[in-house]
């Protein structure tokens, strides 16, 4: 399964964690994903790219593989997208 959109954080990473609970192959393309600034609890910038980032830390090796666009088209195209 290939997984981008948008909100990276919220609508992306919910994808990803419960297809991969699900028992799915998880194919993540950061660079296909968008977010957009937010700020913290305690009123700080928190940057797009800082999102995409942390998104990215906590769903590598656990829930998804990370790759590029053309890394999951070709992967996609080289087995059963299920476990």
């Amino acid at each position: 399964m290939i997984v981008a959109g948008i909100r990276t954080e919220q609508c992306c990473e919910t994808t990803a964690r419960h297809a991969s609970d699900e028992g799915w192959e998880v194919d993540y393309v950061t660079e296909a994903t968008l977010t957009f600034d937010m700020q913290t609890p305690d009123g700080a910038p928190l940057r797009a790219a800082q999102i995409r980032e942390r998104t990215a830390a906590v769903l590598a090796g656990r829930f998804a593989t990370l790759c590029s666009v053309p890394e999951a088209l070709r992967r996609a195209t080289t087995g059963p997208a299920l476990r």
